[in-house]
């Protein structure tokens, strides 16, 4: 059968879309082969003929979600529509679509890093009791001192691994020194050297974005930073930081006392790990956030829609 009219074209759409036949089916009702059915959908799609309509609110999200992906080479991405959300309705579904993104990222990873922060406490918080006890969680940083303790990697780790019924490492050194001889005697103590050359093999990270310049900056409130240290951050170029590494806008670790005395994995290390995954919906975090994933610190992400569209027009702008 030679089909070469529009007549034909509609035919064969009808039969697809309409009478909802496989296209197997209709291949062997019209005599011709599954090949050519597929070649005329495609041609009845290029000529008008079949205008598929998405009908649903997911549509423009996920539309945001495919550009993201392609544009900046992400394996995972979640966007959350956010037109008719309250500010206090946007945090909370944020950690609820960053889960539902994640999860099976995570049902699958024989080893998943966290590092710390308020984001990741909402996640631990938030996430459902599941049975993997063949996973380890490992933190990826040392703790944060003696305030907000919740929020601290170890603490992070330890109940995360409880709602996954997991095994468990702890980081047992401060995040931050007070200098390199210190840091050197606490990176060669043998258990501490064995969980940080974990931390560089997990499948799976979850890591917090920040910026030290956030009126809301965490490592300010609880004592890690003071205004001495962000006025030097300043004075290098700082951007924001991941893991509580410190980067400039192309990226790279700039040359500071912190980076030198934090106990955790760095951005080179991070960038080796399979999947490295973030939450942002703080306005203010934006150009951390374009340049955390535009140097390849993070590779899977959850965002508003907000963000998505000005991370996509930045990028154009670059371009």
């Amino acid at each position: 059968m030679d089909i070469q009219d529009d007549r034909d074209l509609v035919r064969v759409a009808t039969m697809y879309y309409k009478e909802d036949m496989k296209q197997s089916d209709i291949a062997k009702q019209l005599g011709i082969s599954r090949q050519l059915v597929s070649k005329y959908l495609v041609d009845a799609r290029s000529k008008g003929i079949v205008d598929i309509n998405i009908n649903s609110s997911s549509a423009y999200s996920v539309q945001l979600e495919l550009k993201l992906q392609k544009v900046f080479g992400l394996k995972r991405v979640a966007v959350l529509d956010t037109s008719y959300l309250e500010k206090q309705e946007i945090e909370k579904l944020i950690i609820q679509t960053a889960i539902s993104s994640f999860k099976k990222d995570i049902a699958k990873a024989s080893k998943i890093g966290v590092s710390w922060g308020r984001i990741l406490r909402r996640l631990v918080d938030e996430y459902p009791y599941v049975n993997q006890p063949e996973s380890t969680v490992i933190p990826l940083i040392g703790g944060m001192g003696s305030d907000r303790v919740e929020v601290h990697s170890n603490q992070i780790a330890h109940d995360l691994s409880r709602k996954m019924r997991a095994k468990c490492k702890y980081l047992y050194v401060p995040a931050l020194v007070d200098s390199r001889d210190i840091k050197k005697n606490l990176v060669e103590n043998v258990t501490v050297k064995d969980v940080l050359e974990d931390g560089k093999k997990v499948d799976f990270a979850l890591v917090g974005i920040a910026s030290p310049f956030s009126k809301s900056n965490t490592m300010a409130e609880i004592g890690y930073i003071d205004q001495k240290d962000i006025s030097e951050l300043a004075e290098v170029h700082v951007v924001g930081d991941v893991n509580s590494r410190f980067f400039d806008d192309n990226g790279n670790e700039v040359d500071c006392r912190i980076n030198e005395n934090v106990i955790g994995i760095n951005l080179h290390d991070i960038r080796k790990i399979d999947k490295v995954c973030a939450i942002c919906y703080e306005d203010e975090k934006k150009d951390v956030l374009f340049t955390a994933i535009e140097s390849s610190i993070i590779n899977c992400l959850t965002l508003t829609d907000v963000l998505a569209e000005y991370l996509l027009e930045r990028k154009n702008k670059n371009e």
